[in-house]
């Protein structure tokens, strides 16, 4: 009898440990739209940026570290002043938060969530697959469509914010590079005035 419950217990660990290192991989659309409902019924930010789709997490994470640079180069080689101080307060509290899924967990989730609510009020009629095979859509009785994604890694999750997600990567790679540009611009202004 003892050696019954120790294999399972043994088998229950190894189970929990492969939970835990598959924690953003849903294997089906139905999997994921679960893991979804579950973070916005529950209000769990965190766990909502686990449900996002791959691309949308990666395209945070890039965001957070383009600001984070932005803000290093702010600090660095502006002068102080005014544009020194809103530039540097424009990117600190991605500069400052320890990961993308902290900075979405305090900063986005909190307005979003009520807004996604009512997506997971009832349960979806159907889900459609395509088109192709990495999209699918979760029917809702009202007939509106709740969009998921299947990443590189084959796991899916919620795309729902993908293409906005998208957007703001572009625009932050866009004032990196004006951050760069004005940098540059000071550090010449400055060598001309040390001259």
């Amino acid at each position: 009898m003892r050696g019954v419950s120790v294999r399972s217990a043994i088998l229950f660990a190894t189970l929990s440990a492969t939970t835990v290192g598959c924690r953003h991989k849903s294997k089906t659309p139905e999997d994921a739209y679960q893991r979804f409902a579950a973070a916005v019924t529950a209000g769990d930010s965190g766990a909502l940026f686990d449900a996002l789709d791959q691309q949308t997490r990666w395209a945070l994470m890039t965001i957070q570290k383009w600001h984070r640079e932005a803000y290093d180069i702010v600090l660095s080689n502006y002068p102080e002043g005014p544009e020194r101080e809103r530039e540097a307060h424009r990117f600190e509290r991605a500069a400052t938060a320890s990961s993308a899924r902290e900075l979405f967990r305090v900063a986005t989730a909190p307005r979003l969530i009520p807004m996604l609510a009512p997506l997971v009020m009832d349960t979806p009629a159907s889900f459609e697959r395509g088109p192709g095979d990495d999209r699918a859509a979760a029917v809702l009785p009202n007939g509106g469509r709740i969009l998921f994604l299947r990443g590189q890694n084959g796991g899916w999750g919620f795309g729902g914010l993908a293409q906005g997600t998208e957007e703001d990567k572009n625009r932050a790679y866009h004032d990196l590079e004006v951050v760069r540009a004005s940098a540059a611009d000071y550090e010449r202004a400055a060598a001309r005035a040390a001259k």
